[in-house]
């Protein structure tokens, strides 16, 4: 049986013995024939009494994904100017102190690995977590 069933108005719906393609209907199978009713209009479908089998588990439909979320994409950043250190005619330099040798090779030892730290950084903040993994444990190896 097809159900005509209206989207728009208030009309209430009707049906039709056969099959009967298009859009807006609704298809009821019944387990005996309709066809001694095929001549008669079909008013008053009474829902509530409509049954259906249960379906297994196992012939279930899996339910859908939802949809993936789009990576945000990483904003460009104005790259930073070089300074150039000032010539060496201008540069007077100085001996140091005793002891203060050793101080000046940690300050450059730190200012590169802070150098590393902040590229691991800017990797993760690409999105690229693995990379960064890697670059902070070769840093602490």
């Amino acid at each position: 049986m097809t159900v005509f069933q209206e989207a728009v108005g208030t009309k209430t719906d009707r049906g039709e013995i056969g099959f009967q393609p298009g859009r807006g209907r609704q298809f009821l199978v019944f387990p005996k024939s309709l066809k001694p009713f095929a001549d008669r209009p079909v008013v008053g479908i009474k829902y509530d009494l409509i049954t259906s089998p249960e379906v297994p588990k196992s012939e279930r439909a899996k339910p859908p994904r939802p949809p993936k979320k789009p990576k945000p994409k990483p904003s460009r950043k104005a790259r930073e100017e070089k300074v150039e250190p000032p010539p060496k005619h201008n540069v007077v330099a100085f001996k140091p102190a005793p002891g203060k040798e050793d101080e000046d090779d940690e300050d450059d030892e730190i200012a590169e690995l802070k150098k590393q730290v902040r590229h691991a950084m800017a990797v993760l903040e690409e999105g690229k977590a693995v990379a960064a993994f890697n670059l902070l444990k070769r840093i602490v190896e």
